[in-house]
């Protein structure tokens, strides 16, 4: 679980990011970018896809 802030400011949860293997860097950067963009979105609930791959534990 995540706290990001809302469009109106307030915090909201989101369950994950799930991703393997963690991003690092500057790709975690991005990422993290992304997902305060989806999340200042009025309205913006959820986003998913099937896994391809199996946990990449580094």
């Amino acid at each position: 679980m995540i706290h990001v802030p809302g469009p109106d400011g307030e915090p909201l949860a989101f369950f994950g990011p799930v991703l393997t293997p963690a991003p690092r860097g500057e790709a975690a950067g991005k990422l993290w970018d992304g997902v305060l963009a989806v999340a200042s979105t009025d309205g913006f609930f959820e986003l998913k896809r099937g896994r391809d791959r199996d946990p990449i534990f580094d």
